[in-house]
């Protein structure tokens, strides 16, 4: 299946502006075709022009549900803004976050530099690959695995296709291509366990076909499905020690459990391997920033939920 209306609509919003770096643009694309997806699920738009604080506010409200931080979302607020801005003639305005927060009862939160550790316990972690599996989820499964052990980001580990896996399995390095965040690509190696996964897969997918998604599904749909199984069944795995080690302290709220929280404790348990090969902090957190898909080594120190 092909892009809808929307979302070729809002290619061609941002293939002809030019306001803001091109990382912002990116950054802001992405956002604004998750969103258009988004809207076309819950309410079958089909033209950028009908935005309404309505379709905000859910999208909000969706994002907050799934453990989405303030950051983030603010992010999101930002980008749908820049969008509506190109739009020409848009049928409606999107109102300030306050605005929004008031008058659909949703509460964004504040925006801290560090939000916490999100990482699983290994308990946590093992737990809910035990419910995936007497379930018979074999994506969550086998996609919470590519995560934890290979710094996968959910939608590029939904995105898995044939080509892809031959590739991993015949050089020990698997390759983040178009499905990575911001369109930037990177290689991984291939561990253990991913390989299994990816050896077990091709055996029933096709050639030019996707592991986790099936002919006529599109990714999102895979990922948001994935998202739910977690945010369903995320209170049977809870341990003590998961809750103490994801509380931030400043305000006392503990982070929810979402598949984002599987890459925290890859960046951890590869910084720990680096640093004990010889490396010092900053060569090893430019390393590992690099596998996750950043130049940033300060980007390591929130996946380590240091402040």
């Amino acid at each position: 299946m092909g892009k809808s209306t929307v979302e070729v609509q809002i290619e061609k919003l941002f293939k002809h502006t030019r306001q803001g770096s091109y990382a912002t643009r990116d950054r802001y694309k992405d956002s604004c075709l998750m969103f258009a997806r988004f809207c076309l699920d819950r309410f079958k738009m089909q033209n950028v022009r009908n935005i309404h604080d309505k379709h905000v506010a859910a999208f909000i409200a969706e994002r907050l549900k799934q453990g989405i931080g303030a950051k983030t979302i603010k992010g999101d607020l930002s980008a749908l803004r820049y969008m509506h801005d190109q739009i020409q003639r848009p049928r409606y305005g999107i109102s300030d976050n306050a605005k929004l927060q008031e008058e659909y009862g949703l509460t964004i939160g504040t925006t801290h530099q560090v939000n916490g550790d999100r990482a699983w316990t290994t308990s946590e972690y093992d737990r809910m690959l035990q419910i995936a599996v007497e379930l018979k989820n074999e994506n969550v499964a086998d996609c919470m695995v590519l995560a934890r052990t290979m710094g996968l980001r959910i939608t590029e580990a939904a995105a898995v296709s044939r080509a892809q896996a031959e590739y991993a399995l015949r050089t020990g390095i698997y390759q983040v291509k178009g499905e990575a965040k911001n369109g930037k690509h990177r290689e991984v190696a291939l561990s253990p366990s991913g390989r299994r996964v990816l050896e077990r897969r091709m055996a029933s997918t096709q050639r030019g076909d996707r592991l986790f998604v099936r002919p006529g599904e599109k990714t999102h749909q895979v990922v948001n499905r994935m998202q739910k199984f977690v945010e369903h069944h995320r209170d049977k795995v809870l341990t003590e020690i998961g809750l103490n080690q994801r509380t931030d302290r400043r305000d006392g709220t503990s982070r929810s459990l979402t598949f984002h929280g599987l890459r925290y404790g890859y960046v951890q348990d590869r910084m720990e391997q680096e640093i004990q090969r010889g490396y010092s902090y900053d060569n090893a957190a430019l390393i590992v920033s690099r596998e996750v898909g950043h130049e940033r080594i300060d980007v390591i120190q929130i996946y380590e939920g240091k402040s």
